[in-house]
Order: structure tokens, then C-alpha cells, then sequence
């Protein structure tokens, strides 16, 4: 069945940190579970309990050098840029990838680092909003010091926009959308084992939630339903063939 005929993704609520963390653990081989994180976040926060090494790599050196400083979590750091960065291949048990793509030209390039650095049989486990759906669209069209204002006044982050905390500006390539990593997975020959849609965002807007959920409706149908209104992310595991 080609990609583009899959049925649309299932909506979570709650059950987001549960997938990720039972493929992370269905990733250990022999001792801790090696994690290559591509972009730090602010911790790592999948699967506690899982004995797991991790090795961070960002082309921001002030968000790392918080992420060492706040949680000293990361047992080996890379700075750099991932689309040109020399990673081992085939070494990790697991990539994770979560809201990076979109801030990335070039997206599809760093995807075939990350697989080429998992093992075989390894995953990537890669979180991106859907550049398909309504709020992909907005955020793409929409100047970067929006995205500053929603994050620092309605999700309420005090240091949003400073160096090393998000937002980042959007790029949003082809890959960054729920139709392009469906092609791209089936390009590459990887196995798309979970794949998911989450809305969790609605929650910021409290009792203004029926008034935006009907605004991101009406654009949708304007679009001509080429645009979905039901989600703003998407997730995915992925799994690499063995070797042959």
C-alpha cells in the first residue's frame, strides 16, 4: 500500500510518553539503552526508570550548556549542526528527534544521519508538528515574534525567545508533515511501527477553546480539507531492518 493511503493517525491524549517510553525499552540490547538525542531538549523525560546513556548533540551552545548545568543528564555532548555533523553508524539503540525538523532546511538530511547512525533493529523515535494540519500552516506564515508572544504569554514560559530556550524560527521542509515522513520512512526502506496525532495545545486556550477549535475548522475547510484542524503534532517509531 503506497504511504499517501494510510489511514489518518490516531488522536492521543495521554498515552504519548507510554508509546515512547515502551520503545525505548524494546530497544535495549546489552546493558543501559544508547540514546543519540538530536536537539537537546531541557531533560530527558521518556521512559524513567530505563537505565539509558545519552549522547546530546546541538548546534546551540547555550541550550546545552543549560541542559549540563540544570541536569547534568547528557553522558556525552556533540556540538554541532545535524545536517553536516560526523555521527558512528549503526551504534545507537535509539535517535529521538522531538520538535526539531521544523527549524531545519534540509530536514530529510538529517533524517538519514540518525537512521544511518542506529543499529540495525534499532529506532528513531522523531516528534515534529504537522506542516498539514492548521496550526503547521499558521505557524510557517506567521512572523517568528508571534510564536515568541504565544509561547511567553499564553503557554506562560518567562524565557521564551532567549538564548537557548524556544521558540526557534520555523523552516518546515516537505519532510516535516505527516504525508512527507510517511515517503520519506517508506523510501528509506524503515518500518513505521507507531504513528500518532496529538491536540494537547488546545489546552492553552482554557475557555477559549470552542472559538478556536471552530477558527481552525473554518480555515480547514477553506483549504479544502487539505489542511487538518484535528491536531497540531505528530509522532512516529521507527524501526530499522536487520542486517540481511
Amino acid at each position: 500500500m503506497a504511504a499517501s493511503a494510510r489511514p489518518a493517525p490516531v488522536i492521543l491524549e495521554d498515552d504519548e510518553k507510554a508509546i515512547l517510553g515502551n520503545a525505548v525499552r524494546d530497544s535495549a540490547s546489552e546493558g543501559p539503552v544508547r540514546v543519540l538525542e538530536a536537539g537537546c531538549g531541557k531533560r530527558w523525560n521518556i521512559a524513567p526508570g530505563i537505565p539509558v546513556t545519552i549522547t546530546g548533540i546541538d548546534q546551540d551552545a547555550e541550550a546545552l550548556r543549560i541542559r549540563q548545568e540544570e541536569k547534568g543528564d547528557l553522558d556525552a555532548v556533540i556540538l554541532g549542526d545535524l545536517r553536516t555533523v560526523e555521527l558512528p553508524e549503526n551504534t545507537f539503540d535509539v535517535a529521538y528527534c522531538s520538535y526539531v525538523l521544523e527549524h531545519v532546511p534540509g530536514a530529510e538530511a538529517v533524517l538519514d544521519k540518525l537512521a544511518a547512525a542506529v543499529r540495525p533493529r534499532g529506532r528513531l523515535l522523531v516528534r515534529v508538528p504537522d506542516g498539514e494540519s492548521v496550526f503547521g500552516f499558521l505557524a510557517k506564515h506567521t512572523p517568528h515574534r508571534t510564536h515568541v508572544w504565544f509561547k511567553k504569554y499564553v503557554e506562560r514560559h518567562p524565557h521564551a525567545g532567549e538564548p537557548g530556550y524556544a521558540p526557534y524560527p520555523t523552516v518546515y521542509d516537505r519532510a516535516v508533515s505527516l504525508s512527507g515522513m510517511r515517503r520519506w520512512a517508506q523510501s528509506r526502506g524503515l518500518t513505521i511501527e507507531t504513528e500518532y496525532a496529538t491536540n494537547g495545545y488546545m489546552r492553552s486556550f482554557g475557555v477559549f477553546r470552542p472559538l478556536v477549535e471552530f477558527g481552525l475548522r473554518v480555515i480547514s475547510f477553506l483549504s479544502g480539507g487539505r489542511l487538518a484542524y484535528d491536531h497540531n503534532n505528530i509522532g512516529f517509531v521507527l524501526s530499522k531492518p536487520g542486517i540481511s
